[in-house]
């Protein structure tokens, strides 16, 4: 309807749009341009099932005061860790959890992250090859490495450099975690063993 007008459609009286992801954006990304008028506080009903990009549904969530229902066909959520996170996180996304994460982050990655990110969903969060390095206590990264090892998440390949933040290490616990990986373990925060 937007396209067919040059004039500004006051929609104040909609309580749900229901579309796409992406319909549904260009809708509110039309109110934001003052071309749709009348759209903020809206339940949002989302079609989309396969994959779908994180940020599409935290943006679409951060322009409406209403509930966003995502579909059960939603099978994936693809973004970086930060990105998936924030979709369960959001107040006001209603998702299944079951969506199997593909992650994008490389380099250094907080172990917990990964954990936390796995508690989320009961889909395998698959973590990209790149990650390098883990970080954080021994108990977050032993619980990150156990997690893959049980397969709810894959993909780190047991080559990753580790960089605790312990000061207390029992020096057991340090040894298992030293044969989950052929990286190096910078242990230099650790004071007592």
């Amino acid at each position: 309807l937007n396209a067919e007008t040059t004039g500004i459609i006051n929609a104040a009286t909609v309580t749900t749009l229901t579309g796409s992801l992406s319909d549904v954006q260009t809708a509110y990304t039309a109110n934001t341009n003052n071309t749709i008028s009348g759209l903020g506080n809206e339940a949002v009903t989302a079609s989309d099932t396969g994959s779908v990009v994180a940020t599409d549904i935290t943006t679409l969530a951060g322009d409406t005061s209403g509930a966003v229902t995502i579909n059960a066909g939603v099978t994936t959520l693809t973004g970086t860790i930060a990105q998936v996170q924030a979709v369960y996180d959001a107040t006001n996304v209603t998702i299944d959890a079951d969506e199997a994460v593909t992650a994008s982050d490389t380099g250094t990655v907080a172990a917990s992250d990964i954990t936390d990110l796995d508690s989320e969903t009961t889909g395998v969060v698959t973590v990209a090859a790149g990650i390098t390095t883990l970080t954080g206590t021994i108990s977050q990264v032993q619980a990150a490495f156990d997690a893959n090892d049980d397969g709810t998440v894959i993909g780190l390949d047991d080559t990753e450099a580790v960089t605790l933040s312990d000061t207390t290490a029992a020096a057991s616990s340090l040894n298992t975690l030293n044969a989950e990986t052929t990286g190096i373990i910078n242990a230099a925060t650790v004071t007592t063993l």
